[in-house]
Parts: structure tokens; sequence; C-alpha cells
């Protein structure tokens, strides 16, 4: 199946997990000196984590032993964030992994926190990238491509960030690199994740009873929607069948240790979704493409907007699953129940 990729700005729905995720009062091991309790709370007010440490060594000379007391207290007692750990790999690539982790934390040391993210929000994506570097069957030219850009290129950016910080020329052009190498991976990621969902879907032999009842649901609104939208539409309501297909799959084989029933996939893939598709083709062709509806737009831009919305989350809830990110399928949960549930997908009236 082509694949229609994913725009090059940012990502609404990485943006909806921001907001509606309110700091957690954790120790932050990544900008840790000792335990991470002042880099922990320094993000849970929004303050520079310099300050917290200012004011715990100030409070030293006044609470004598019991400034420490507390600390100790705190990092007993919070728990530690969340980390992406370094894949299962083959022991050379894991000791180049290891080498960049290193420079990546002096960045948190030594650089300011947006920075910091900036560098570990790459890391991470090149983490997850990273098994693909060493599996048979992905185009060789994109692995070593990708590789060359992990291993190399990335290190190179951090070293020239750390040795020339503030805003400095060579500080500003590295910090431009750094965010075109993200998207770079960004966009790696998200087509080997597709690849991954359609090889997955692909199997015959997975395709449980639930989802064969679901797809011969959704197939006569399907026929009548290929008469009516363009081929950009379609195209994006075969890859959120794949998705869905995927979801209801590795929910009903029970394997993974995350329960997606609270994410309401099947309730999006046996609800919401046939009855947006079937509000857009109840409506008559010339009125679906020329009426604008209250926000502004056609019924047809309407669903689009919709379907690459659903699109999007859905990738988002598949990476993290992959990843066994406990923590993002909660948050990914969480938004596709307010989001879709709650509103119930429709098409505005």
């Amino acid at each position: 199946m082509q694949n229609i990729g994913y725009p090059d700005t940012v990502n609404p729905f990485q943006t909806s997990r921001k907001m509606s995720s309110r700091p957690k009062l954790q120790r932050n091991l990544q900008r840790r000196r000792l335990g991470g309790v002042c880099a922990g709370i320094a993000d849970y007010l929004g303050v520079d984590v310099a300050l917290v440490r200012f004011l715990f060594i100030l409070s030293v000379f006044f609470s004598f032993s019991l400034t420490m007391w507390v600390y100790l207290a705190l990092w007993a007692l919070l728990p530690a964030g969340t980390e992406t750990p370094i894949p299962d790999v083959s022991w050379r690539l894991y000791r180049e992994l290891r080498r960049i982790e290193k420079l990546v934390r002096k960045v948190h040391r030594r650089l300011p926190a947006p920075v910091a993210d900036e560098v570990q929000e790459t890391f991470d994506v090149i983490k997850f990238v990273a098994p693909y570097f060493e599996r048979i069957g992905v185009s060789a030219r994109m692995v070593d491509s990708l590789r060359e850009l992990a291993l190399l290129r990335f290190p190179s950016i951090l070293k020239q960030m750390l040795a020339f910080p503030g805003n400095l020329p060579p500080f500003k052009r590295a910090r431009l690199e750094l965010t075109e190498l993200r998207d770079e991976f960004q966009r790696a990621s998200n087509e080997l994740i597709d690849q991954e969902i359609h090889r997955t879907v692909g199997d015959t032999e997975l395709t449980s009873p639930q989802v064969r009842l679901w797809k011969e649901r959704l197939a006569p609104l399907r026929e009548i929607l290929r008469e009516r939208t363009d081929e950009n539409t379609l195209r994006t309501l075969e890859q959120i069948e794949e998705k869905l297909a995927f979801l209801m799959e590795r929910t009903e084989s029970g394997g993974d240790p995350f329960d997606l029933t609270p994410f309401e996939v099947r309730k999006i893939a046996f609800d919401y979704l046939p009855d947006t598709v079937n509000q857009y083709v109840s409506l008559p062709p010339s009125l679906a493409r020329s009426q604008q509806l209250s926000g502004g737009k056609t019924a047809e831009e309407s669903l689009n907007d919709q379907l690459n919305l659903l699109d999007r989350a859905l990738h988002d809830l598949a990476k993290s699953l992959f990843e066994k990110d406990a923590q993002g399928l909660l948050v990914h949960g969480r938004f596709l129940r307010e989001k879709f549930a709650e509103q119930s997908f429709r098409l505005p009236n």
C-alpha cells in the first residue's frame, strides 16, 4: 500500500499530548547531578534547575542536616522518570549507542533544558530505529544512510553544541542541523512502523474473526466512499483500517502486557469510524463538496481532517505499543477517548 506519509510540520497529536499531560513530581534521571530530585522539582514547577539546586544548597546553612534528610527522603519516595532504554542490538551497536548516551548526558548537564529535550527526543527516535540497522528485509540504502546519521552525524552535532554553547553562530547551525536530523528520523520511524503494521496485518493467518467481521461491515461504506472522494482520502482510510486491525489483533492475542480495551479501539473501529463515513456518504455529493459547515469547511474537508487526525493518533498509539511504553499508551489512549469517544468522532452538524 502506498504511504502518503506525515506532514513535516509539528504533529498536532504530539502537541496535544504535551498540553494534556501535566508534569508529574518525579526524579529526572536525565538531568541529575546526584539523584535527580532537584531536576524533578524544577520540571514540576517549571523553573530553572540551577535555581532549585541553589536553594537546596542555601538551605543547608539554615537547616543544617534537615535539608539532607529531606533530599534523601525525596530520593527514596519520588519515582524515577521513565527513560527509553537502549534496544536489544548487537554488542558493537550497543557500545556505539552507549557512547552517544554519554554525550546526551553531558548535554543535559551543560545546556538549557529546551535544547537538551530536543537532543533527548532525537536520541529516543534513534534508539527506536536502531534495531532496523541489523534487520534483514529493510532497504540497505536506507539503513546505511540512517546508520551514518545516527552514529556519526548526531554525535558530531552534539560535540559542536557542547563546544560552542550559547547563541554563537556554530551553536545555531548545530541546532538547526539537529532539527533537520530529528525530522529525518521521525519520517524514517513513521515509515518503518507503517511497514511493520502492513506486514503484520497482511498475514492472513493472524487475522482474527473479529477483525474480519469488522472489515466486512466497513467494506460497503468504503465502496460508496470510493465513488465520492479522491485517492488521498481512500489511502488514509486504508491506513486507518490497517492500524485498527493491528491494534485489535494485538488486543485479541493477549500476549502484550498492556490492555488496550480502555482505549476504545474497538469502539472507534465498530462505531465511530463507520458512523463518520456513513454520515458523509449520506450527504448529497454537491452538498458535501460545496456547502460550508459551521467551522467554515466543507463536509469533505472536515472528513479528511478527522481521518488524518485519527490516522496520526493510531500511529502514535501503535508506536507506543512497539516501544512497550506504558506511559505513552496511557496518554495516547486518553487522547483517543477524549477526542473520539466523547465527541463520537462525528462530522459537525
